[in-house]
């Protein structure tokens, strides 16, 4: 049995695309699985063996990444499949010493996003941006195939002659499944508005916040539900003190972090999924995935016209596109749909029916397949 060591420094062990879609991919593909990442033990789940890594500062992360590697070496793997940008530091050395294929699973347009990280000094953010631009698909070179979360991402990579596939984050069939029985019966639905995922500036916390203002003056009943995590931690106390501000506090749930596994119960009480990412450039050009449980959840969606969410929102049909950095225009789409549910229902059908035939998680899964076995096949190859 192939055995496929996947790591990580940075991610949660139980990360969506890390484990629910490609970890488990593997794992019922029949490949041996263990993963290393961040997580508070080491346990066996879903037949996928997790080898946990502590949450550790950014500044002790390179003493981690020797741990991970010390790991990564002891579970004498077949392939190694990396999810961090850092760890292309390491890897060259866990070929070196293993003799076995890496895979580099790039996830964000980073050059981008260093852009707008706000721990990072502001005067320092493009200087090491542009250094990034040219020293990541240099060392990409070293790898033996890409992944890729879209196909923005994979742009910078096209001169790097090694496999590459993109693998977009569609829900897995089985969350597809899920969110079909969990909706079958859904009547009338209360006027929640629900966000979901990690919450940033550069996601649109106070756009969501204003807008919200506006739209409890016009529906008194309306709620807000936050649930996800905040980057940076501080941001939270920020965004309670604009809701106690402005008086939305008995409107607005900040629910923070969640398991993955209790997601749906969000999805299904709510009757709206909200989107308020901001034009800046990294969130132009990834899509957000969130746009694909909340269709699977039948929800109709109000989210930023960003060139990212066009090509799957068409305004009226799935629900509405609202100029990004303008909470009133959020709040009047957002109003639309929770005066007229008939039409938000509709809406959200057609979004269901968009993930059940064409955003579901089956086609990438057999693009991960592909990509492994040309990978093995390279292997063969080379040994014969």
């Amino acid at each position: 049995m192939t055995h496929v060591c996947i790591l990580s420094s940075v991610h949660q062990a139980l990360d969506n695309r890390i484990f629910y879609r490609e970890a488990r991919s593997l794992q019922r593909a029949g490949y041996e699985v263990t993963l290393i990442a961040v997580h508070p033990r080491d346990e066996v789940k879903n037949d996928v063996q997790i080898i946990g890594l502590p949450r550790v500062p950014r500044w002790q992360r390179p003493r981690l990444w020797w741990t991970l590697l010390h790991r990564a070496l002891a579970t004498r793997a077949d392939v190694y499949h990396f999810h961090d940008p850092e760890l292309l530091l390491v890897t060259p050395w866990l070929r070196l010493l293993s003799g076995k294929p890496t895979i580099y699973d790039v996830h964000e347009a980073h050059t981008d996003f260093i852009q707008v990280k706000e721990y990072m000094p502001t005067r320092l953010r493009s200087p090491l941006a542009s250094v990034f631009r040219r020293v990541e698909p240099w060392l990409a070179r070293l790898q033996s195939a890409l992944v890729f979360a879209d196909g923005q991402i994979a742009i910078p990579f096209e001169r790097v002659s090694c496999p590459q596939t993109t693998l977009y984050n569609f829900p897995a069939s089985s969350f597809v499944k899920n969110a079909a029985a969990a909706t079958r019966e859904i009547g009338a639905q209360e006027p929640i508005v629900l966000y979901l995922g990690g919450l940033k500036k550069i996601r649109g916390t106070a756009v969501m916040i204003e807008a919200f203002q506006t739209i409890v003056r016009e529906m008194p009943s309306a709620r807000l539900l936050l649930v996800g995590p905040f980057s940076p931690p501080d941001l939270e106390q920020e965004v309670r003190e604009d809701i106690a501000r402005r008086g939305l506090q008995d409107a607005v749930d900040v629910v923070g972090s969640v398991p993955f596994e209790q997601v749906g119960e969000y999805l299904t009480r709510a009757s709206v999924g909200w989107l308020a990412w901001q034009p800046v450039l990294k969130n132009k050009k990834n899509i957000p995935t969130k746009l694909f449980e909340y269709m699977a959840y039948a929800l109709p969606i109000v989210s930023s016209d960003l060139p990212s969410t066009r090509p799957f929102i068409h305004d009226g049909r799935e629900g509405y596109l609202a100029t990004a950095d303008d909470p009133a225009a959020h709040a009047e789409a957002i109003l639309r749909l929770l005066r007229d549910p008939q039409a938000a229902r509709a809406m959200g059908q057609r979004g269901q029916e968009l993930v059940q035939t064409q955003y579901s998680w089956d086609a990438m899964e057999e693009r991960l397949l592909a990509l492994y076995e040309a990978v093995l096949q390279g292997l063969t190859g080379s040994a014969t």
